[in-house]
């Protein structure tokens, strides 16, 4: 959200600032024809940039920031072709207003078809005036129209390769190494889109740490600790739906999410994941699910690694027992 409104409030001003541009051109130009129209034009062009900068600082969702973000484009693509159109068509400075809303489009839209579409319109738009205007010489409007495809290629493909590699960070940032799992920051965004979506049923919780982890460690070495690790996540994940989540919070402590579970759903899933792991390792399971258990990650994370415990408690009682049984009986 925090980078969506960066990206908004960056195309809000520089649209005020392109329509400041635009006005100060034609006061230094008074003399010339349709100043008047210019001019207003422009200065609605400016009130709606600085309405937007501040809208954009209230924008909420992806809905409203695309709406804001599309408006303030149509309305700079009008305003370019009325201002070129009065000043005499394409060659006019003013027609320099479809250069920079072509970069921009190419810019700060993150979508390849409708950045396309709207460097399409933004072209269209141009031909238009090209049209409709005055005569330009020979060449000007396919040396115009190329500088603008260009000058689009290039912006296009730089913001691109920029927003691959911020997706590459934030995987990076939100995933266990060893593993491949969420870590407490990747679960820490799941949970809070889970919740702000408010998701019914659920979301449901389940906290895992495996039985005697400790022990591969002592008597094989750290490399096949991490081996197991490794495999109880892709033995996990295949009893897992294609929505819920796995996290590796601790060294042998994990936490599965599960999307729309109900209390039942949970359990089944617990059912499904201690079998799956089984050949591997012996694993505790802990559940608890949103909203009876709670309704943020610490507080079913709490409950659910309180159940863990009990389980815990319950099994080494129960092995107790057993070795007792059995030393009796010798």
């Amino acid at each position: 959200m925090r980078e969506r409104r960066r990206r908004t409030l960056i195309s809000a001003a520089l649209h005020a600032v392109s329509h400041s541009v635009a006005v100060v051109y034609c006061l230094l130009t008074l003399g010339a024809p349709n100043r008047d129209l210019m001019l207003t034009a422009y200065g609605c062009g400016l009130a709606a940039g600085v309405l937007g900068t501040w809208a954009a600082t209230r924008v909420t969702t992806k809905a409203s920031s695309y709406r804001l973000s599309f408006s303030l484009l149509m309305l700079t693509l009008v305003m370019a072709a009325l201002g070129a159109y009065w000043d005499g068509g394409v060659t006019s400075p003013a027609a320099l207003g479809f250069v920079t809303t072509s970069v921009f489009v190419a810019g700060y839209t993150p979508h390849l078809r409708l950045m396309v579409g709207l460097e399409v319109l933004t072209v269209g738009a141009y031909l238009v005036v090209a049209v409709a205007g005055r005569p330009a010489p020979a060449g000007h409007v396919f040396v115009y129209l190329a500088g603008m495809l260009v000058l689009a290629s290039v912006c296009s493909t730089q913001t691109r390769a920029l927003a691959r590699q911020r997706s590459q960070l934030r995987a990076l940032a939100s995933l266990d190494p060893l593993t491949g799992a969420l870590n407490r920051r990747g679960l820490a965004e799941l949970a809070t889109f889970l919740f702000h979506a408010g998701c019914r049923p659920g979301p449901s919780l389940l906290c895992l740490d495996l039985d005697d982890f400790k022990l591969v460690n002592d008597r094989l070495g750290h490399a096949a600790g991490d081996d197991l690790l490794r495999r109880v996540v892709a033995a996990t994940r295949t009893v897992l739906r294609a929505e819920d989540a796995l996290a590796r919070i601790g060294g042998d402590e994990f936490v599965v999410v599960l999307s729309d579970a109900d209390r039942e759903s949970a359990r089944a899933a617990a059912a499904r994941i201690e079998a799956a792991v089984r050949g591997l390792a012996g694993v505790s399971v802990g559940s608890a699910t949103a909203p009876h258990d709670g309704d943020t990650l610490d507080r079913l994370l709490h409950v659910a690694d309180q159940r863990l415990y009990l389980v815990k408690q319950q099994r080494r009682r129960t092995a107790g027992r057993l070795l007792a049984d059995g030393t009796g009986r010798g």
